[in-house]
């Protein structure tokens, strides 16, 4: 077998500007978009502070959170970031990139004690608030993909 070298590249070529951002170039003021090595990258906003927010519930899960404390955060912290997101994709409000990042590192605390609690409490309640989650945002996006 043999390996079409041309062929990898181009597929880097074309995937490169999704590494650090999953937004198309009509979306960049989504996110931060420094200047590194001479070549502008796009972050983006939202994420940067979710895989931060992770960690930081990951590590603080083992400090002090019973049960019901999981729960109640996995369902609340995540709300400011489907907010904001639905007031930026079906108004007319462009938003703020620190506000994305704020809503996202909340966004990654629910996220990282939410695994946690499901991983070792099997807490099954963590799991009925993000089926919520899903179908809300499914809702969402299909309006935003079908006709506003």
């Amino acid at each position: 077998m043999r390996v079409d070298r041309s062929e990898i590249r181009d597929g880097l070529a074309a995937t490169w500007p999704f590494l650090l951002s999953h937004h198309l170039p009509s979306e960049w003021y989504r996110c931060y978009s420094p200047h590194v090595f001479g070549r502008q990258v796009h972050i983006c906003a939202r994420c940067l502070g979710v895989y931060p927010g992770i960690a930081v519930g990951l590590a603080t899960y083992f400090v002090a959170f019973p049960s019901t404390a999981s729960v109640v955060l996995t369902a609340v912290l995540p709300l400011p970031a489907l907010v904001d997101w639905t007031l930026t994709t079906f108004t007319d409000r462009r938003g703020y990139n620190v506000v994305r990042t704020v809503t996202g590192g909340l966004l990654g605390f629910a996220y990282g004690i939410g695994l946690l609690a499901v991983l070792l409490e099997f807490d099954l309640r963590i799991i009925v608030v993000g089926i919520a989650y899903a179908i809300i945002a499914s809702v969402l996006i299909y309006f935003d993909q079908n006709g506003k």
